[in-house]
């Protein structure tokens, strides 16, 4: 059994498969006003969020699970942290969004009044839009899936301790497993009993979010402590990758996105964490996911995620009024190139607000979220 390296690479590079697949997914919606129908894989690129959610619960897992159990956790550093990670990109296209509003307004454009709510702001501001608390997915709408991240921040220590409860009730790989059955019994319990009521699941945004979130936050870490005991050898786990991605390719086809996509999303994130393990007669560092470039976009794939629509709405105002609307081969190519230049855009974001931002803020934390002198000697190390 090999242990995970301190930076498991290829799951950053996933984290850029999960935002692309998002992109393909709110661009796709695009084409479909324009009468070009996406792919079914791209039609279910909405579940792209909830990879994202698992991934957050596996990765948080392995930087602070070992805090927490040897008793150095310290939950004021940690929020900080995550403030850090999150905000400033977030605000940033909130005001953009804010700024077209303003724009438009001004101009006579009539803006849909549900999704420019000015009441909506606050909560926005607080990152609390998608606890059920508003009306409607207003302003920079994928958004919501952050403000269900900021409560399973909240939320980690109880996350986290729960999953060791319940692991409890195993010895060795039986622990992390009956920890991993348990989340996905609660994401089918959850599952079929919002669908009793008209609702799915894993379509809930800013009328539930961190209800969302839940089981895929539980079931990463409980994947991570699952590597933590077992390992798969390097050929397997590739395997295991191709095929969980086939299963998500095949319940997009058939139209069974919600009861088999997520189980399939928790092998790609299982799987993908095992390539990196050390001790293999392969280099930790290869596969196209762990590359310099994939790394990269995984890096900065927040911000792909966070600045589309701001993009998207200026984007497509433009083409509309000087085009019309455009169809067939005009549509891809427009929808082609506004996908580049979300990248782009999101590059750019990343290297002059995102991260100045985040290394600044964790630099300068205030005094509540510090960590005590003691503890920050006890985790240098």
């Amino acid at each position: 059994m090999h242990a995970y390296p301190d930076d498991i690479k290829p799951l950053t590079g996933l984290r850029f498969v999960a935002a692309f697949w998002l992109l393909l997914f709110f661009f796709g919606e695009r084409f479909a006003k324009w009468g070009v129908a996406p792919l079914p894989v791209i039609h279910c690129g909405n579940y792209g969020v909830d990879l994202f959610f698992i991934l957050s619960g596996f990765v948080l897992a392995h930087v602070y699970g070992p805090q927490v159990t040897a008793g150095r956790f310290h939950y004021g550093s940690f929020l900080w942290a995550r403030i850090a990670r999150i905000y400033p990109t977030h605000l940033v296209t909130l005001l953009m969004m804010v700024a077209l509003w303003a724009v438009a307004s001004a101009m006579g454009v009539q803006m849909p009044e549900a999704a420019f709510d000015p009441s909506q702001i606050p909560a926005h501001l607080l990152l609390i839009h998608a606890w059920g608390l508003v009306g409607s997915d207003g302003w920079n709408f994928p958004s919501w899936s952050i403000s269900a991240e900021w409560f399973a921040y909240l939320a980690f220590p109880v996350m986290f301790g729960c999953v060791a409860f319940l692991m409890r009730a195993g010895r060795g790989v039986g622990g992390p497993i009956c920890a991993l059955v348990a989340s996905v019994a609660l994401f089918y319990v959850l599952y079929l009993g919002m669908a009793a009521r008209g609702v799915e699941l894993t379509d809930m945004t800013s009328s539930g979010g961190a209800l969302r979130i839940i089981p895929s936050f539980l079931a990463g870490v409980a994947l991570w402590q699952l590597g933590n005991v077992m390992s798969v050898r390097r050929e397997t786990a590739i395997v295991g990758l191709i095929v969980s991605a086939m299963l998500v390719v095949a319940s997009c086809s058939l139209d069974l996105a919600g009861a088999g996509i997520w189980p399939a999303l928790l092998a790609i994130v299982f799987f993908t964490a095992e390539t990196a393990k050390s001790g293999r007669s392969n280099s930790a560092d290869e596969g196209i996911l762990s590359s310099p470039r994939w790394v990269w976009l995984g890096e900065i794939s927040f911000a792909v995620y966070m600045i589309h629509l701001p993009l998207d709405i200026a984007l497509y105002q433009i083409v509309e009024r000087v085009l019309g609307k455009p169809e067939g081969v005009m549509a891809l190519g427009i929808g082609g190139l506004a996908i580049v230049a979300t990248i782009v855009a999101a590059a750019i974001a990343h290297a002059i607000i995102e991260k100045p931002a985040r290394d600044w803020m964790r630099a300068h934390p205030p005094k509540p979220f510090t960590r005590p002198p003691a503890a920050a000697a006890a985790t240098s190390g």
